[in-house]
C-alpha cells in the first residue's frame, strides 16, 4: 500500500490529540531543511510531540517563563532538572520539610554521583536565614525550595535567597505545587526554574499524572537534552488533559481559595482543634510572607485535632464527603492523618522532626459546595469533643 500524505487541520478551536510516535517528511530536501531550523514539525516520539509543545506553551505563559517542559510526574521534573544540573562535588540546599520521596532522591541517588544534599528547616523563618547563610558556599549548584511545603504550609523569602547566592553558580528552583501559578508565580521573585507536580492542582481531575519545570530557553534546553536521554516523557492524551485542566484553572483555585480560607477560618474557632495551619490566617507563622508572595491560599489545609491519635481515627472515619487518600489539588474533596498516610514510614523521632503529630490532619477541599464540607466537618468534629468530654469526665 502506498504511504499517505496526511494534511494538518491546523485550524482545530480544540488542539487534537497526537499520538504518531515518528514524522514524515517528504524528502531529503524538506529533511535538511528541518535540520536547519527552516521548517517547523517534529522527528521522532521522544522529541517532539504537538500536544506537548502546546501545553509547554501555555505552562509557560501561566508561569511568566519563556519555556516550559512537560515530564511524566512531579518526581519525574525534580530528577531531570537536578540531573541535567548538577554535577560531580556540587551541593544541593533544600527546605527540610521537603517531600519524603524527594529527601531520599537528594540523600541517597544524587550523593551516588557525588552531589552533596543539606536540609535547612524552615518551621522558623529566622533560623532559616541564619542557616543557610551559614551554610551557603562557592559549591552550591541549587537552592531547593518548596514553598508552600506541605502540610504545614511553610514559606521563605525568596528574594532573601537571591541576595545571598551567586547568580554565576547557584540556580534557585522553587517547587510550587502547593501555590499553583495562580497564587504565586516565583519567577517574578527571582526563581529560575519554577516545577509544579501537574498531577494535583493544575491537572485539577484527579485523572492524569504529570510534571513541568518552566524557565529561561537555555536552562529548559539543558534539561531537554536530558530528558531525550532519559526518556521521561508524556503522552499526547495526558498533555491533551492537562491543557483542558489548563484551560479551567483560574475558575477552579478562585473557588479552592474561597473554600479554604472559610474551612481554615471555621476550624480555627472550634475548641476541638488545638491548631490550623494556613497561609491565609493570621496566625499562621508565615502570614508576613504569605502577604509579600501569595495571591491565593489554595484548597489545602492542615489542622491538629485537641484529642488522642485513635479519636483522630475516628474523626476521619466519620467524614462522609472527602475520600481518604494523599492526593490533593482536584475537584473532589481529599483527606489524611498525616502519620497513618504519607509519613507512616518514618520513625517517631523523625515524625517529631518535621512536626508531624498523630492527631495532623490534611484536608483538601474539592468543588463541593462550602457548607455542606463545613457541615461534615463540624458533625465529625461534635463527635471528637463529646469523646474528649466523656474521657475526662471517667478520668475524674
Amino acid at each position: 500500500m502506498p504511504k499517505t500524505i496526511r494534511p494538518p487541520y491546523s485550524n482545530a478551536v480544540v488542539p487534537p490529540i497526537s499520538v504518531s510516535s515518528a514524522y514524515y517528511f517528504r524528502d531529503t530536501e524538506e529533511f535538511r531543511r528541518y535540520k536547519a531550523g527552516e521548517l517547523p514539525g517534529g522527528r521522532y516520539g521522544r522529541y517532539d510531540n504537538p500536544s506537548w509543545l502546546q501545553t509547554e506553551a501555555e505552562l509557560a505563559q501561566l508561569e511568566g517563563t519563556e519555556e516550559a517542559l512537560l515530564l511524566p510526574s512531579g518526581m519525574s521534573a525534580v530528577s531531570n532538572t537536578v540531573s541535567a544540573l548538577c554535577k560531580q562535588g556540587d551541593r544541593i540546599l533544600y527546605t527540610g520539610c521537603a517531600y519524603r520521596n524527594l529527601r531520599t532522591f537528594f540523600n541517597e541517588q544524587m550523593s551516588q554521583y557525588g552531589v552533596e544534599a543539606h536540609a535547612i528547616s524552615q518551621a522558623d523563618i529566622q533560623k532559616f536565614n541564619e542557616e543557610f547563610r551559614n551554610q551557603y558556599d562557592d559549591r552550591c549548584r541549587i537552592v531547593f525550595v518548596e514553598m508552600p511545603s506541605n502540610p504545614h504550609m511553610y514559606l521563605v523569602d525568596l528574594e532573601y535567597i537571591k541576595s545571598v547566592i551567586d547568580p554565576q553558580r547557584t540556580l534557585l528552583v522553587v517547587d510550587s505545587t502547593f501555590a499553583s501559578p495562580i497564587n504565586c508565580q516565583p519567577a517574578k521573585f527571582g526563581a529560575d526554574l519554577v516545577i509544579h507536580s501537574c498531577t494535583k492542582y493544575l491537572g485539577g481531575h484527579g485523572d492524569l499524572l504529570a510534571g513541568c519545570v518552566c524557565g529561561s530557553s537555555d536552562l529548559i534546553d539543558q534539561i531537554r537534552n536530558y530528558r531525550n536521554i532519559s526518556g521521561a516523557v508524556v503522552d499526547g492524551f495526558t498533555a491533551f488533559l492537562l491543557s483542558r485542566s489548563i484551560a479551567t484553572l483560574k475558575v477552579r483555585m478562585e473557588q479552592l481559595n474561597k473554600t479554604g480560607l472559610e474551612v481554615a477560618r471555621i476550624l480555627e474557632s472550634h475548641p476541638a482543634v488545638r491548631h490550623v495551619y494556613y497561609t491565609g490566617l493570621v496566625s499562621h507563622p508565615h502570614a508576613s510572607l504569605a502577604s509579600k508572595y501569595l495571591s491565593g491560599h489554595g484548597g489545602v489545609v492542615a489542622f491538629e485535632l485537641d484529642c488522642d491519635a485513635e479519636e483522630t481515627v475516628g474523626f476521619v472515619d466519620r467524614l462522609k464527603i472527602p475520600f481518604m487518600g494523599t492526593n490533593f489539588g482536584s475537584h473532589q474533596a481529599m483527606v489524611e492523618q498525616c502519620a497513618e498516610f504519607t509519613y507512616y514510614k518514618l520513625t517517631i523521632q523523625e515524625r517529631r522532626d518535621l512536626n508531624i503529630s498523630d492527631t495532623l490532619i490534611r484536608y483538601t477541599v474539592g468543588l463541593e459546595k462550602t457548607s455542606d464540607i463545613i457541615t461534615d466537618i463540624f458533625s465529625s468534629l461534635e463527635l471528637v469533643r463529646s469523646q474528649s468530654n466523656t474521657t475526662v469526665a471517667l478520668s475524674v
